[in-house]
């Protein structure tokens, strides 16, 4: 249990305590390593433990708190993506290294050393102990669900790692997810209205926070362009609030406007997809990504007519980033009437990669490496925003070149952690990830259009793309919505996932506290929708 106390001389993030009850069952288990009498069996051990370790601490050390079973699964399914911000972070997180491979390598060797030296007692009760310690977590997620295996951030690493693992490997690994409660809502309906709009785009930036925008008050000028289009009335900037805390969850859940959580049904059917609105209009739809293809499960790319991303490009755009976006807008080949999605990687992390070696005159504040890592980080995020600003001034300037009535929403898919609390990422249900802007342009358009949405304080996602719908020559009406009031999925699209119900208030947003997804469908049941609501 060494490698905690050692993380903690480099971070205050692992906030490890010994806890009694753990101590003796470590202890025990400890001593049946060596009891049994099995050095191959014990290395082996140590080592799966080892590499655990690695991967709690690692955790710990880059988001702030412990590791979760959905977590190991976003691991393994983003792997690559992980393995590039685990390299350009390494300097940051170094320490985890020697934290958890000193005390598991001193180990390792006294197990195969002092046997050779000392003739230790053995005993054939050692194994029985060992399997019923491995195997206690692991029976235990047979029959408990995800909130008996939520980590405690004063619990031991090894505590709170035998809890993810074991629920990741009995519920969550090599296997489908598990079936929720049928969710009781009505369908939603959908009818064809008069549109007359040529043009709407929509464009996503990936990782992008409120209260990080010039354009929404922040202190720092981080959107000179868009603070200028707004000074003269030529862009609205709203807050709003993001669909879910993950890509994979809250762009599914915006294209197809779904809002109330449970229903993933409607991601294979797409009833009311805009992909597939905006076709069934004559509108000729693209999706133009700076990110891999695979974010296009369940966005219905069944309905696209042209979808280009970063694999198709990948040079101009390893040399470009999200300016290559640009180069490829300017040679569509329009159509009458057009729906596009843009997708921005500028704002993620590593926020440097983004933005350097561009000769665009960006905003930027020192991102030394001498600096704390929370003034650096933050540092590097707003230059991105800046760098962002520059992208987005050259795809309006794209936009304004088309003719006829048209639109164009500018959100983020969600925000992201910049060490509040300790915390980093995103993947939370925490107001940073929760609350993204949203952005909206009109051009030669009814000035009605706008005034709906001016009228809002705050922009949800499902509000957004339903006005976009509206502008695609559809009317979506929720029989199930209740003005104000919202709901953020966790980081799973499917399955059972923390959510979050979010209502507007006069003071501002209320949070309500995070809770199972398959709690809350069981609680609403097929008539206690209004019950939950009031909670």
């Amino acid at each position: 249990m060494a490698d905690d106390f050692i993380q903690q001389l480099f971070t205050s993030a692992n906030q490890a305590e010994l806890e009694l009850r753990f101590v003796v069952v470590v202890w025990l288990f400890s001593l049946s390593l060596w009891l049994v009498a099995m050095p191959g069996l014990v290395t082996a051990l140590l080592v799966v433990l080892c590499t655990m370790q690695l991967i709690q601490l690692s955790h710990i050390s880059f988001f702030g708190e412990p590791l979760t079973g959905p977590d190991i699964v976003s691991l393994f399914n983003d792997f690559a993506e992980v393995r590039e911000t685990g390299w350009h972070s390494f300097a940051d997180h170094w320490h985890v290294l020697p934290s958890v491979l000193l005390p598991y390598a001193l180990l390792i060797f006294l197990h195969r050393w002092v046997p050779s030296q000392i003739d230790l007692p053995r005993s054939r009760w050692a194994l029985l102990i060992i399997v019923l310690v491995l195997g206690a977590k692991p029976y235990r997620a047979t029959y408990r669900d995800l909130s008996s295996f939520m980590p405690g951030p004063t619990r031991s690493g090894l505590h709170n790692s035998f809890n993810a693992f074991a629920f990741y490997a009995v519920r969550l690994a090599f296997r489908p997810v598990d079936a929720l409660p049928q969710a009781p809502f009505q369908p939603y309906q959908v009818q064809r209205q008069p549109s007359t709009a040529q043009h709407v785009w929509l464009v996503v930036a990936d990782s992008l926070r409120t209260d990080r925008l010039g354009v929404l008050g922040y202190p720092r000028n981080t959107t000179p362009n868009l603070s200028r289009m707004a000074s003269a009335n030529q862009l609205l900037a709203k807050p709003g609030i993001a669909a879910g805390v993950s890509t994979a969850v809250s762009l599914p859940n915006l294209l197809n406007l779904i809002r109330e959580p449970g229903q993933t049904e409607l991601l294979s059917t797409q009833p009311h997809n805009l992909f597939s609105l905006a076709r069934q209009e004559g509108f000729r739809t693209h999706w133009l990504s700076a990110q891999e293809s695979k974010l296009l499960s369940h966005l219905g790319s069944r309905h696209l007519d042209v979808s280009i991303t970063r694999e198709d490009h990948p040079l101009l755009f390893l040399k470009r980033h999200d300016h290559a976006l640009i180069d490829i807008l300017k040679e569509q080949q329009w159509a009458m009437r057009n729906f596009v999605v843009l997708n921005l990687r500028t704002a993620h992390l590593p926020y440097e990669e983004n933005y350097a070696k561009h000769s665009e005159p960006l905003p930027l504040w020192p991102a030394d490496s001498e600096l704390p890592r929370e003034q650096r980080q933050a540092n590097a995020y707003d230059n991105a925003v800046g760098y962002l600003d520059d992208v987005l001034a050259e795809i309006i300037e794209q936009f304004d070149q088309l003719e006829g009535e048209r639109y164009l929403i500018i959100t983020g898919d969600h925000g992201q952690l910049l060490g509040e609390d300790g915390r980093w990422g995103h993947n939370d249900l925490l107001p940073q990830v929760v609350e993204v802007p949203v952005l909206v342009v009109a051009r030669d358009a009814p000035a009605q259009h706008l005034q709906v949405l001016k009228e809002e304080d705050w922009i949800s996602h499902y509000e957004a793309g339903v006005w976009l719908a509206q502008r695609l020559g559809w009317q979506i009406s929720n029989p199930n919505q209740t003005r104000g009031e919202h709901f953020v999925q966790g980081k799973q699209l499917f399955g059972d996932n923390m959510i979050k119900r979010v209502v507007e208030t006069p003071e501002g947003l209320q949070y309500d506290a995070p809770r199972l997804l398959s709690r809350w469908l069981k609680d609403l049941g097929p008539t206690g929708r209004a019950r939950a609501a009031g909670e």
